[in-house]
């Protein structure tokens, strides 16, 4: 039980669910999984919808390149340090996923930011 409200309250930090959603996300461990899988999905597609806004607005071919390069590795270290952070999913039992998504969402969170600074930018200095 202790856990679960922990969880709960890492999802509410993470602004994760409305009143009524956060109703349907506490029922149990299960639903609390699929929310957070839910949230990270969200924040997922908004990185890819950040990441082409900003390559279609790279004036060469370098800076794509170098963007692309940059984004690939930043997926893998967020996978990694997530695995870390999360543990193996043998060993991490029904709150695995739990933890995962968050973990996942949390510094998709970070990185969507990011790229949303860049296409805010758009003047002299900025990445083109």
């Amino acid at each position: 039980m202790q856990y679960r409200m922990i969880a709960v309250g890492m999802l509410m930090a993470l602004g994760i669910g409305c009143s009524a959603q956060a109703q349907e996300c506490d029922a149990n461990q299960a639903s609390m999984n699929q929310c957070a899988s839910k949230e990270y999905a969200a924040l997922d597609a908004e990185l890819n919808t950040q990441y082409n806004t900003q390559m279609g607005y790279l004036k060469t071919p370098a800076r794509k390149k170098a963007l692309q390069g940059a984004q690939k590795k930043w997926i893998a270290f967020r996978d990694a340090d997530c695995q870390y952070q999360a543990g193996k999913r043998e060993d991490g039992g029904s709150m695995w996923p739990l933890v995962q998504a968050q973990c996942l969402s949390a510094q998709t969170k970070v990185r969507v930011e990011q790229l949303k600074a860049y296409t805010a930018c758009r003047q002299e200095g900025c990445p083109k």
